[in-house]
């Protein structure tokens, strides 16, 4: 100890300049801090995910879209409307998502490689005339290059983000885009765009739109008042910047064709993932801007307000403010990308950082009060707490790591990006504040000062002795209360509500809610592979009608607006060959009866093979000039996908669809088809899923290293066990808390669990007193009401400064971590509450077996630590 002490006070003024300097590094890269609104939070290797970017190799018609919906409250089939289609369809199937940021990253990139002549020509020629959608090929081509010469993995990321944003536009559904089947004037089969020109017969354009099943219900409802516009895009799901900026150029088409054709009246709402994804953005956006201000302002507050001197409030500030910092700052250079959970991270960083600056602040100013000389306060105040805030720290981080054994992305991120921002502000705390206080601290003429006892203090111990009063009562009041509380514990929901958590007024939920209400295809696509492993295997009558019942039972279950599958083509084509008879809207039967005239005007029957009629039916398609079969066949017809779309973004719905899926086909599906689920709703009953697995495992692992490490740092097992009690009816406070006030357990509240089990600086300083004091032979009653004088103290204000820090974050724009306020500040108010109420309850129990032992020689302190109240 007298080492470091030597050490900072020697080197006081290079470890300032260092701190610094690292501060001003760390700084200047924070102009490199990405963010990523990526909504899916699974790596693209977990399988939820995996199965849809399998899927999008072999099948078009999988990606995520962009939805547009005109509503017109008479009907979509007049001519502004009909125009507005086409011409709305034709000006998004042209977007291009690559700008002049991309350019200058391109140069950048391949500038690395400057003796490379193949990437140089790749660059010329993709650069030439600016950016288009014909040089996707050679954006690709520069792609698979530098993949072959291993060139930097976040380099090749950007250039397949870049080819995909050269040419985004993967399909286009709408009326002017889907391929309608019908026989020509002549009987010959006609495959072709409804439509497909400008000022065409509204009365013509519904007749054949509203005819055709395949249309109704998915690119227009049924009651003609809604139309829809689709485009997929082929960027990447973690590409979120290309689905932001496909927002806002679908927004502004939209604007500047409204302007231009004010005929043109029809309500216009914007939907689908891309669409969620830039509106998180904005989200993260907002929160970035504002919270950190917020906390900023009410830590600085808090600091005024409890030490009231400049030390006081500068020292921990520059403490936050460099642990944050550096934070952010090695983000940005690891290049770790801020998202929904990690855009609160400077708040949970500036509030619950500052524990440390402010421990020995406080410390520091009692060493002060005491009467000693600033240089020596200074090194007390080090010799009492660097162990102490040491061992607190290192339990917080724990916790945190122990949150990276999830497999969600944002949580593993946040998890360690906190622990690495808890180090920083334990480093810096143990250097800055010693070294700043070497430096501009003055001795001073040791002085008596007349300590008075605050407020804090009296009512602490007032209650405290009331507690130990009726302690019995007491705890014939608090077990039922706390076991009802655990029961409440295990009827949280662990759900995700997706739109529902933006604010109602929001653009984004009111469009999302429009169109899944409309009779049109819902927001949330889902997916369901079948591979029969036998080439042509998907066109056997047993595979299509099997396909075709698994479309009506989908089609009935609830918040399933729309689906389609091989099986509806082959309908529609055996409709349309059988002169529109509607008795032949199905697939084929194994052995078909068809009847033909012969020469002589005789009818003849004969048996047709069901499975040779389906392929006529898929060759005529096919030479017709149909190109829509690649949504749902793969090229060797031996796969076969069903679409559905769901309406709701609930993702307990889509768990109640799954699971009534999977029974059904357990009982129907052929026993030759290998069944794959993809899309939307299996993402997110994945993520579900790894938030229940995460929970449990990250909390028993965080709880029983935590009750480990106070077993050791308090040298009992029995007092281990106690500070893990403390930590559990926290836990069973905050949950039951949940409960009643219907706060959902998600991506987002899930943070609390590890900020409820690591900060255990309460317990721990409040049990290692009264065992300092037990040990000096004073009776345990009395030893708790002289730790509540101190330390007793320093808890009520810690938990006083970071709940009122958290506060900040009830001025988020998202549901989620506004409630992650609300539990947080619940959370910190009940582990101070707890601890104080349990510790005072039944320490008697606990510290029965503590021997005392001689009394402290004179020159030796006991450690401890305060805060002024």
């Amino acid at each position: 100890m007298e080492r470091y002490l030597n050490f900072v006070e020697r080197y006081a003024r290079a470890i300032v300049f260092v701190l610094v300097a690292i501060t001003a590094y760390f700084t200047y890269t924070l102009g490199a801090l990405m963010s990523d609104t990526n909504p899916y939070l699974l790596k693209d290797t977990h399988p939820a995910r995996k199965t849809i970017i399998d899927l999008q190799r072999e099948f078009t018609g999988t990606y995520d879209s962009v939805m547009v919906a005109l509503s017109n409250p008479e009907s979509v089939f007049n001519t502004a409307s009909l125009n507005a289609q086409f011409e709305l369809s034709q000006a998004i199937r042209r977007l291009m998502l690559a700008n002049d940021e991309d350019r200058v990253e391109l140069q950048r990139i391949v500038g690395l490689h400057s003796g490379d002549p193949d990437a140089q020509g790749l660059l010329v020629q993709i650069l030439a005339e600016g950016f288009s959608q014909n040089d996707y090929a050679a954006a690709k081509a520069l792609r698979d290059h530098g993949i072959a010469r291993h060139w930097d993995s976040h380099d090749l990321q950007f250039l397949s983000f870049l080819a995909e944003r050269l040419n985004p536009i993967q399909e286009m559904a709408s009326m002017a885009d889907l391929e309608n089947i019908s026989l020509s004037a002549d009987g010959e089969l006609w495959i072709h765009k409804t439509l497909h020109a400008l000022d065409m017969d509204p009365i013509k354009v519904e007749a054949q739109i509203m005819g055709n099943e395949q249309m109704v219900g998915g690119v227009v409802s049924a009651d003609k008042k809604v139309a829809m516009v689709v485009a997929e895009l082929g960027t990447k799901q973690d590409d979120a910047q290309a689905q932001l900026r496909a927002y806002h150029q679908v927004r502004e088409i939209i604007a500047k064709y409204q302007a231009a054709h004010p005929e043109f009246t029809d309500e216009v709402f914007i939907a689908g993932m891309p669409i969620f994804i830039a509106a998180q953005q904005e989200i993260i956006d907002h929160d970035l801007a504002m919270l950190f201000p917020i906390v900023f302002l009410l830590v600085t507050s808090l600091l005024v307000f409890f030490f009231r001197k400049p030390l006081g409030v500068v020292l921990p500030l520059f403490n936050i403010l460099f642990c944050t910092i550096w934070t952010l700052g090695l983000m940005a250079l690891l290049r770790v990308p801020m998202d929904l959970l990690t855009s609160v991270l400077p708040v949970f960083l500036f509030t619950i950082c500052c524990a440390d600056a402010i421990h020995v602040m406080a410390e520091y100013y009692e060493q002060l009060n005491s009467g000693k000389s600033f240089r020596e306060a200074n090194r007390e105040t080090q010799r009492l707490m660097v162990t102490p805030v040491v061992l607190t720290t290192v339990t917080t981080i724990a916790t945190f790591l122990i949150s990276t054994t999830n497999n969600i992305v944002s949580i593993r991120n946040f998890g360690v990006f906190m622990s690495i921002g808890l180090t920083a502000a334990l480093i810096i705390s143990l250097l800055l504040i010693p070294a700043w206080i070497s430096i501009w601290g003055k001795d001073a003429v040791p002085r008596k000062v007349q300590l008075k006892e605050s407020l804090i203090s009296h009512y602490l111990v007032v209650f405290c002795a009331w507690l130990i009063r009726w302690r019995k009562p007491v705890l014939l009041v608090t077990l039922p209360l706390l076991a009802m509380m655990t029961v409440f514990t295990f009827k949280v929901d662990i759900e995700d509500s997706g739109i529902a958590y933006f604010k109602k007024d929001s653009p984004v939920r009111m469009s999302d809610e429009f169109i899944n209400r409309a009779g049109v295809a819902g927001t949330s696509p889902g997916w369901i592979a079948f591979d029969t492993k036998t080439p042509r295997g998907a066109l056997t009558t047993e595979t299509v009608q099997f396909l075709e019942r698994l479309d009506q039972f989908i089609k009935a279950q609830p918040n399933v607006s729309y689906t389609y599958s091989v099986a509806t083509y082959i309908k529609r084509m055996n409709l349309v060959l059988n002169d529109m008879n509607p008795a032949f809207l199905r697939v084929p039967q194994a052995v078909e009866q068809v009847t033909v005239v012969d020469d002589d005007g005789n009818p003849e029957t004969f048996d047709v093979d069901g499975n040779s009629l389906i392929e006529q039916h898929i060759m005529m398609f096919e030479n017709g000039g149909g190109t829509d079969l690649q949504n749902v066949l793969n090229a060797d017809y031996s796969k076969a996908v069903t679409l559905f779309t769901m309406t709701s973004s609930v993702a307990g719905d889509y768990q109640a669809m799954l699971d009534k899926l999977d029974a059904w086909l357990v009982i129907n599906k052929p026993a030759n088809l290998h069944v794959t689920h993809a899309g939307t709703p299996y993402i997110w009953t994945g993520v579900l899923q790894e938030i229940t697995q995460g929970q449990v495992l990250s909390f028993s692992l965080a709880l029983l290293a935590v009750t480990l490490m106070m077993m050791f740092w308090l040298k009992s097992v029995r007092l281990g066990i106690l500070g893990m009690l403390t930590l559990l009816t926290t836990s069973v406070t905050v949950y039951g808390s949940m409960y009643l006030l219907d706060i959902e357990l998600n991506i987002g509240t899930t943070l609390v669990t590890f900020l409820v089990v690591g900060v255990v600086d309460y317990a721990v300083h409040l049990l290692s007193r009264i065992k300092m004091l037990v040990h000096k032979g004073i009776e345990i009653d009395e030893a708790i009401l002289a730790a509540m004088q101190g330390v007793g103290r320093s808890t009520v204000v810690n938990v006083v400064i970071f709940s009122m820090g958290f506060v900040a974050l009830l001025f988020s724009a998202y549901k989620p971590v506004i409630d992650l306020g609300v539990l947080v500040i619940l959370a910190l108010s009940s582990s101070g509450f707890m601890t104080i109420l349990l510790v005072t309850l039944i320490s008697p129990w606990f510290f029965a077996s503590i021997v005392p032992q001689p009394a402290v020689q004179e020159g030796e302190q006991p450690g401890g630590e305060t805060v002024p109240g």
